[in-house]
């Protein structure tokens, strides 16, 4: 098992790109239009090309049961997540108008992607299996997010489908078909190298932007009602939940892959993108804001110890 000193310093560049990224944004060094290409490269060009080459050729997705516990289970903990954010809300009186849906949203999604991701490849560096996996995962979660959550958010019968298909979905799904039909051979390895190189640059600047979107966001009037929204999250997303993705890593049949990418899901903070649900959506954004950044703060030090307990608890 490694050493919780080991876990904490995979983690601890992670927070370091993110603070970059918040610091150039607060001294002006960003401006909203260099944000919104960035993210679009990313969407549309780096993190297709990084999904291509973790999934192609990975030995743990030459089975279909593999992938579908993967996207089975980021559909299921994510509905879970968005239960336990909910009662969590409940309890501490959150009412619906006034931050309720938009809690429900934030506290019960994880960071499942480029947070994880190179946690994942600094602690089993020679396991190619779960950073593969992990965008696998991410297609549940993604399914889980533009079905019920924008449901919940918008109260709106119609999700967004065609906000599915978006260019990680659609890189997961041709690469799964490359896997399953050998077709990956066939791509010429100069073809394999550029892409590499290019979805190699998408985690730091995923990194970055998620610490420029909380900087952008984060204004003074961010302090209202602070403490009960900060305490309700971690209770929510830092402990409740984390529990039940370690339960399912334990007690389900999973390969051990799988379970490697399970337990450091546990550890993840809440994920930014319900901050951009909440605006387009009719949400609370402020409370969006305050529930990544607070899980953020306590992931520095409540990450390390969740993933260290759950390797030591799932046996691995």
């Amino acid at each position: 098992m490694p050493a919780y000193s080991t876990i904490l310093l995979a983690l601890v560049p992670v927070f370091l790109v993110m603070i970059t990224g918040a610091v150039f944004q607060k001294r002006g060094l960003l401006s909203e239009e260099t944000e919104t290409g960035m993210m679009r490269l990313s969407l549309n060009l780096l993190a297709p090309c990084l999904i291509f080459t973790k999934v192609t050729g990975n030995p743990a997705l030459e089975s279909v049961a593999t992938a579908g516990w993967a996207i089975g289970l980021g559909l299921a903990l994510i509905l879970i997540g968005f239960g336990i954010a909910f009662i969590t809300a409940t309890a501490a009186r959150f009412q619906k108008g006034h931050g309720l849906r938009t809690f429900t949203i934030a506290a019960g999604i994880q960071n499942y992607g480029f947070m994880a991701l190179p946690v994942v490849m600094e602690l089993w560096p020679d396991d190619p299996g779960p950073a593969g996996l992990i965008f696998v995962h991410g297609m549940g979660i993604e399914l889980a997010i533009w079905t019920v959550g924008i449901f919940i958010m918008s109260q709106h019968a119609g999700p967004p489908w065609r906000k599915l298909i978006n260019g990680p979905f659609i890189a997961v799904v041709v690469s799964l078909a490359l896997n399953y039909s050998g077709g990956h051979v066939f791509v010429p390895e100069v073809v394999k190298t550029a892409m590499k190189w290019l979805g190699d640059s998408s985690i730091p600047m995923a990194l970055f932007m998620i610490g420029a979107t909380i900087g952008r966001f984060l204004k003074l009037e961010f302090w209202d009602d602070a403490l009960r929204v900060s305490l309700s999250s971690v209770m929510a997303r830092m402990i409740l939940h984390p529990m039940a993705i370690l339960a399912a890593a334990k007690f389900l049949p999973l390969p051990p892959e799988l379970q490697k990418v399970m337990v450091v899901q546990a550890g993840m903070p809440a994920a930014v993108f319900p901050i951009v649900i909440a605006r387009l959506y009719g949400g609370h954004p402020q409370t969006a804001i305050q529930v990544v950044l607070a899980t953020t703060l306590a992931s520095i030090l409540t990450a390390p110890l969740v993933i260290a307990l759950g390797i030591w608890w799932v046996g691995f």
